[in-house]
C-alpha cells in the first residue's frame, strides 16, 4: 500500500520545515499503531524511512521507493548495528506489554541499553522516544515505571535523546480508544474503581504525530523530557461519561471499590470481565487499568515554545475518529501486532511438517474470479462468516473463555483486507487479488490452523463470452495437530467443518450469482423505454 494514499496529512500545518530531502529516519516498532500513522507523514515530507521489524515473519503493509525494510531484535546487539547505519534520527517506539510484568520490564531495559550502545557506535544524531506521563512514586504502575526507566536509559547516552510523554492516545484503532468504545457500547452499568477518579490528559493521535515530526525538524535541541497532551484534563470517570455522551449512550457506575481485594487483583478481575466484550488481551487491559491509579497530565508545557500549535480537545478528537470510522478510513489498528506466541510463526508455505491435516471443499461458480474475490474478502467482523454464524459465535465465545481473542476483535475495514489485518480470531497471512486469501488462526487450539480460499479461473481464453466464464472456488482448512489432543480436536470437529465450509461455498455462490443477475437486468426507462 502506498503510504501517500493512506496519509492523514496531520503535519501539513506544522510551522517546521522538513530536513534535507532523503534524510534517513529509522522507525522501530514499525508494525505498531503509532508507527503506521507516522511513516506516511515522513514519506510525504521527503524522508527516507527505514522500518525496523523484530520478526522476519512480519509483512510490511506500506511500500514506497523511499521505504527500507530491516529486521532486527533490540535484544540482539549484533542485529541492531546494520539497522542503524547511515541513520540521522531514530524513533524508539518499542514496548513489551504482552509479557508478564517482571519479564517485560527486564526486556524493555535490555532492549533500550542495546539500542543506545548501537546508536552511539553508528553515529546517530538523535533518538526520539514516545513514553508515558506520570510522576515517580510508589503508586506508579509497572507499565509506566518501565516506560520511564527506558527513557532514563536512552538519555544516559551521548546521543541526543528527546522524550515525549503522553497519556491516553485517542484515535481510530488505538487500544485506549477501542477499550472505551467497547466499554460504552456493551454496557449500561459499569463497575466503578477508585482509580477512575485519577486525572488524565488525553491527546489525539493527530497531535502525537505532529509532535513527533516537529521534534525531528527542530534543530539544536538538548536531551530532555517534554510533556504532551490535549486541551482537557479530566478524571477517567468523566472521560468515559463524555465518550458515552458523544456516542449518544447512557451509562452509569456502580461502586466495587469497597471489595477487600488488592488493587492488582481487582484490576486483573476487571480485565477478565472486560475480556468478554473487548478484543484487547487480558494482560494488556490489566496493565492499562493498573496505570489508572496514577495521575497522568502535563506538569509543564515547554513544548509550546518549540511547536506552538493548538492541540485538539477530547470531544473533537473522538468526533474526528468517528468520522474516519464512518468513512472506513482506519489505516492502522492496535491489533496489527500479532499475539506474542504467534509473532515468530513461519508462514504456511515454509512449514515442512508431514503431519498436516487438510479438509478441502470446492464449488464451480459461473462468474469470474473478479466478482467472487471481493465477496470472500468481506467475511468476518460485523459481516459475519457467510454461513452458520451461531457456530462461529460459539467457537469465539469458547476462545474468549479460555483466554483467546475470540470474535470481538472484528476487522479494520468492513470491505477491504490487506496482509497483516486481523479478522476476528484470524489474521491475513497472504492475499493475491482474485487468486488467494490465506488466513492464519490466532484462536487457542491444540495445533496450528490456516483457512485458505483459492480461485481457479476456467475461462478458456481472455476473450471468452460471459456465459463461458466460470471459477472454481476451493476452500482448504490446514491443521498441524499437537500429539493426541490435536488429533482428537480435529476429529471431533470434522463434521462441523464439512457443514460450515460447504455452507460458506454455497453462500458465496448465491451472492456472486445474485450480483451477476442484478447487473444483467435491464434498466427501466432505458433507451427502449
Amino acid at each position: 500500500m502506498d503510504p501517500e494514499v493512506v496519509n492523514y496529512h496531520y503535519c501539513d500545518s506544522l510551522s517546521t520545515h522538513p530536513l534535507s530531502s532523503g534524510t534517513r529516519v529509522l522507525v522501530t516498532g514499525a508494525n505498531g499503531y503509532v508507527a503506521h500513522r507516522l511513516i506516511p507523514e515522513l514519506i510525504f515530507r521527503g524522508y527516507t524511512v527505514r522500518c525496523m521489524f523484530r520478526s522476519r515473519s512480519a509483512r510490511p503493509i506500506l511500500s514506497h521507493p523511499r521505504i527500507e525494510v530491516v529486521f532486527a531484535d533490540c535484544l540482539d546487539s549484533a542485529e541492531l548495528r546494520p539497522a542503524l547505519e547511515d541513520v540521522h534520527t531514530a524513533y524508539y517506539l518499542i514496548h513489551s506489554m504482552r509479557d508478564k510484568p517482571q519479564k517485560f520490564i527486564e526486556k524493555d531495559q535490555q532492549a533500550a541499553a542495546n539500542f543506545v550502545e548501537a546508536a552511539e557506535q553508528s553515529g546517530i544524531k538523535r533518538i526520539i522516544y514516545l513514553g508515558g506521563l506520570g510522576e515517580k512514586s510508589e503508586s506508579l504502575s509497572d507499565h509506566l515505571r518501565s516506560r520511564q526507566e527506558v527513557g532514563r536509559i536512552l538519555t544516559k547516552s551521548s546521543v541526543t535523546a528527546i522524550k515525549l510523554r503522553a497519556a491516553v492516545i485517542v484515535g481510530t484503532g488505538s487500544a485506549s480508544y477501542e477499550l472505551m468504545k467497547s466499554l460504552v457500547l456493551n454496557n449500561r452499568w459499569i463497575p466503578f474503581l477508585r482509580e477512575f477518579n485519577s486525572k488524565c490528559q488525553p491527546i489525539a493521535i493527530r497531535d502525537v504525530i505532529k509532535y513527533l515530526v516537529g521534534i525531528l525538524e527542530t534543530a539544536d535541541l538538548e536531551s530532555r523530557v517534554y510533556h504532551i497532551g490535549g486541551k482537557d484534563v479530566m478524571s477517567y470517570k468523566d472521560l468515559i461519561l463524555k465518550f458515552a455522551s458523544i456516542l449518544h449512550k447512557r451509562v452509569r457506575f456502580f461502586d466495587v471499590a469497597w471489595l477487600p481485594i488488592p488493587v492488582e487483583w481487582l484490576c486483573r478481575i476487571y480485565a477478565c470481565w472486560l475480556h468478554f466484550f473487548i478484543s484487547i488481551p487480558v494482560n494488556i487491559t490489566s496493565l492499562l487499568l493498573s496505570s489508572l491509579r496514577t495521575d497522568v497530565f502535563c506538569r509543564e508545557n515547554d513544548i509550546a515554545d518549540i511547536l506552538p500549535f493548538e492541540a485538539l480537545d477530547f470531544q473533537t478528537a473522538v468526533e474526528w475518529a468517528q468520522v474516519k470510522e464512518s468513512k472506513s478510513q482506519v489505516f492502522s489498528h492496535w491489533s496489527n501486532v500479532p499475539p506474542e506466541r504467534m509473532s515468530d510463526l513461519l508462514p504456511l508455505c515454509e512449514f515442512e511438517s508431514t503431519d498436516f491435516e487438510i479438509d478441502e471443499h470446492s464449488l464451480e461458480i459461473p462468474v469470474s474470479a473478479e466478482k467472487i474475490f471481493p465477496i470472500i474478502c468481506r467475511i468476518g467482523g460485523d459481516n459475519g462468516w457467510a454461513h452458520a454464524n451461531l457456530l462461529w459465535e460459539i467457537r469465539g465465545l469458547f476462545d474468549r473463555v479460555i483466554g483467546g481473542v475470540g470474535l470481538n476483535r472484528g476487522r479494520r475495514d468492513p470491505e477491504k483486507l490487506r496482509i497483516g489485518d486481523s479478522v476476528d480470531f484470524w489474521r491475513v497471512e497472504n492475499l493475491v487479488p482474485d487468486r488467494e486469501l490465506l488466513l492464519r488462526a490466532e484462536m487457542i487450539s491444540p495445533g496450528l490452523s490456516w483457512l485458505q480460499f483459492e480461485l481457479q479461473s476456467n475461462a478458456s481464453s481472455s476473450v471468452a463470452q460471459p456465459e463461458e466464464v466460470s471459477t472454481r472456488l476451493i476452500l482448504r482448512a490446514h491443521f498441524i495437530p499437537k500429539p493426541f489432543w490435536g488429533h482428537l480436536y480435529w476429529f471431533s470437529l470434522s463434521k462441523f467443518h464439512t457443514y460450515i465450509f460447504k455452507g460458506m461455498l454455497e453462500s458465496f455462490r448465491k451472492e456472486a450469482i445474485g450480483d451477476k443477475v442484478s447487473q444483467s437486468e435491464p434498466v427501466p426507462g432505458g433507451a427502449n423505454g
